[in-house]
């Protein structure tokens, strides 16, 4: 079944009752070359850079950023891996303890802006004299932190961490995910221009913007989701889930590149307020465990837990199904979800990582992590979970 998606803004009537608020601080400039505007801002400062060794090539050759390097003074992390460690964090904290910096850029993906954020903090003079591990486990010692700005570049469309006051730190040790999350955290400024994303290998297109896509999804079956996430969270999924196959098959250009990176800040925006929910908690320790891509483990479930969802829709996934398709018919979001995952292989990829459903199964206590799980539109319990990873093994 291939399912249409469309552009209609039609909505059907469907209120969220309650109290509820919307607080994002970030300064957002968006748009192909809108990092030109960055070139005043960060004139004659201080610069802490945090990169990956690709990245710092890439900013370096810019034709824009190279400017920055001529016009500050620059330190730089440029040893940033995926999924950040614990360990290797603090080492580039204790490197800097007695460095003055006017600013902190984030360049890169997730994991760029992740040690950024958590370097950026513990760095305060509130924070000094503390283990990142502590600052990590006790909310409380960072809570009057007083950051440098921080600028953030995105060079993929996926986490939206560009937007959010959260941070993933992982304690490879142990196998473990672990979180800096508070509104010192949010980044000062955030900059989105897709022109950085146009040379995106393919097998990272793929897995990042399956993670801004489930953000997106899991703002919407989220108890914490109001009118605001709701509008973000449907607009992201309209131009996700037409850009990212397009994409995938090579027939994308720069129009799916500005789509994507549109979808995976407006899926930012609206899991800023609402955090993630049950795909999130239980891709953490297929990552930790088995080293699946994040994006990859947060999408290999989302067509089961949607399903596991639906069954008490209070009328956003009516809305959702009307956004996409025209009609009001929530049976076809499944379809949508599972067409999406079979085009990009989503099952067999994980199954390249993980060699039975038993592997999974045997994780099931670690996969209800409480910052995540307890924000599902609907209860789960072990039955359930049993359930949907068994659907989504297939």
């Amino acid at each position: 079944m291939t399912v249409q998606i469309t552009e209609m803004r039609e909505k059907k009537e469907f209120f969220l009752s309650g109290a509820w608020e919307f607080h994002n601080p970030v300064q957002i400039f968006s748009g192909r070359g809108s990092r030109v505007r960055l070139l005043e801002e960060l004139n004659q400062r201080k610069l802490l850079v945090v990169t990956t060794q690709r990245g710092r090539e890439q900013f370096s050759s810019d034709r824009v950023l190279s400017s920055v390097l001529r016009n500050n003074q620059i330190i730089w992390i440029d040893s940033v891996i995926e999924n950040p460690g614990l360990t290797d964090l603090q080492i580039e904290i204790d490197r800097l303890q007695n460095e003055k910096i006017d600013v902190v850029v984030a360049f890169g993906g997730g994991s760029s802006m992740d040690a950024a954020k958590v370097v950026r903090v513990a760095l305060t003079d509130s924070c000094k004299g503390y283990s990142l591990e502590e600052l990590l486990l006790k909310p409380g010692l960072h809570r009057d932190a007083a950051p440098v700005p921080l600028y953030a570049i995105p060079t993929t469309a996926g986490t939206g961490s560009e937007v959010t006051p959260f941070a993933t730190v992982w304690h490879h040790e142990v196998r473990k995910k672990l979180s800096l999350a508070g509104p010192q955290v949010f980044p000062t400024v955030a900059c989105i221009d897709a022109e950085l994303m146009d040379s995106l290998p393919i097998d990272v297109t793929i897995s990042t913007g399956l993670d801004a896509i489930n953000q997106a999804a899991e703002s919407v079956w989220n108890k914490n989701a109001n009118s605001i996430t709701l509008s973000y969270a449907y607009r992201a999924l309209e131009l996700g889930l037409c850009a990212l196959p397009a994409l995938a098959s090579g027939i994308g250009g720069k129009a799916e590149r500005d789509k994507m990176a549109e979808a995976s800040l407006l899926a930012g925006l609206a899991i800023s307020h609402t955090r993630t929910a049950l795909c999130h908690s239980i891709s953490y320790p297929i990552t930790a465990h088995f080293g699946v891509p994040h994006g990859l483990a947060c999408a290999f479930t989302m067509p089961a837990v949607f399903s596991h969802n639906v069954n008490v829709d209070d009328g956003r996934f009516t809305n959702l199904a009307l956004s996409l398709t025209g009609n009001t018919d929530v049976r076809v979001l499944h379809s949508i979800f599972e067409e999406l995952n079979g085009k990009l292989n989503v099952r067999e990829r994980v199954k390249s990582y993980v060699d039975e459903i038993d592997s999974l199964l045997a994780l099931k206590k670690e996969m209800f992590d409480p910052t995540r799980s307890v924000n599902n539109l609907r209860e789960t319990d072990f039955y359930d979970l049993c359930v949907i990873l068994r659907s989504s093994w297939g």
